[in-house]
């Protein structure tokens, strides 16, 4: 019996759960957080984009408005929900040109979520070959 006691056979891996695991797991949740940081930012950007290509590829001002908002509330409605993200999304849009849906225009979308206070943009260019009337 006392051999037993004496033999340090694998006591080297005892130890090393014992001191790495203590330090392992704030790391994990550290990571986890910047992760889900991460990936709402990029979430941001995406609706932004697509929120613009939905506006830039309209056929008219009225329906392009219409369209974006209908993206919007996609997102908001159906993915937010998903991530079990409680934010409410507003849509802010800037045009280099009047009217907005010109040839070679560009259409700059702001996606912000409230109360983060996060935010993701886009840019898309509205078609040169567009008719103007």
């Amino acid at each position: 019996m006392k051999r037993w006691f004496r033999d340090e056979a694998g006591s080297a891996v005892l130890e090393f759960i014992m001191i790495a695991l203590p330090l392992f797991i704030p790391l994990s949740l550290y990571l986890n957080s910047v992760n889900g940081a991460a990936q709402g930012s990029m979430d941001l950007q995406n609706i932004s984009r697509q929120v613009a290509r939905a506006y830039t590829t309209s056929t008219s001002e009225d329906l392009a408005l219409v369209r974006a908002n209908e993206v919007l509330s996609v997102y908001q409605n159906q993915i937010l929900p998903i991530h079990g993200s409680r934010e409410i999304l507003t849509l802010a849009i800037q045009c280099g040109a009047i009217p907005c849906l010109s040839p070679n225009a560009k259409v700059s979308v702001t996606v912000t979520a409230s109360p983060s206070g996060k935010s993701g943009s886009a840019t898309q260019i509205v078609d040169a070959w567009r008719s103007s009337g």
